[in-house]
């Protein structure tokens, strides 16, 4: 059959029966995508002992993970749905890169040093200033903090709360995202109301 002009949905779908060919073909449509994401990040990781080919093979486990997890009824794109996908996969690599290059300083990982100097979790939180604990969470600690905020957020802004975790700009968030940077702000304001309702910390 020819299935050069199947849709993403038609394909999708036959990719899920192990369809070889759709999956080539959705692979080939995705690939500038997927190397674009990957390029994009790279800039900011290859000094933490990383291969362009690594963050290549972590991109293509969340596409895959998107063939085989992607709903039509959730009416959202493939396109989307392959894309924060992807983001999260390369989020989660990046923040063991993280995890992992302040390991050796302390068997209790403190939760600022658990990513980079900048931007961390405590800045989503707030004013800290009545919970000086939270900043002494071990990383189990934080790995359950962490879990909760997920818990509340949409897909999208997941990705959105992920990278900036990792130390990106809004302007850097919106490109690897294909978004505008007035939604970047937006999702991350909602992050931080999302956050304060789950009551972590005292008002």
């Amino acid at each position: 059959m020819e299935y050069q002009n199947y849709n993403d949905n038609e394909l999708v779908l036959l990719a899920k029966e192990h369809n070889e060919e759709a999956t080539i073909i959705l692979y080939n449509k995705y690939k500038p995508l997927i190397t674009k994401k990957c390029s994009e990040i790279f800039k900011y990781v290859r000094n933490k002992g990383i291969e362009f080919s690594d963050l290549m093979q972590e991109c293509l486990i969340g596409f895959e993970e998107s063939i085989r997890n992607y709903n039509l009824d959730d009416k959202v794109t493939f396109y989307t749905f392959t894309n924060i996908c992807m983001t999260r996969q390369l989020g989660t690599l990046v923040r063991k890169l993280n995890r992992d290059k302040h390991k050796p300083l302390n068997e209790a990982i403190p939760l600022e040093n658990t990513i980079e100097e900048e931007n961390n979790l405590l800045d989503f939180i707030g004013d800290n200033s009545q919970n000086p604990e939270l900043g002494l969470l071990d990383e189990v600690e934080f790995q359950e903090l962490y879990d909760k905020i997920i818990d509340v957020l949409t897909n999208f802004e997941e990705c959105v709360f992920n990278l900036k975790l990792q130390n990106f700009e809004y302007r850097e968030i919106a490109l690897i995202l294909d978004k505008d940077v007035k939604s970047i702000d937006n999702a991350i304001q909602r992050i931080k109301s999302k956050i304060r309702s789950l009551n972590i910390i005292s008002n």
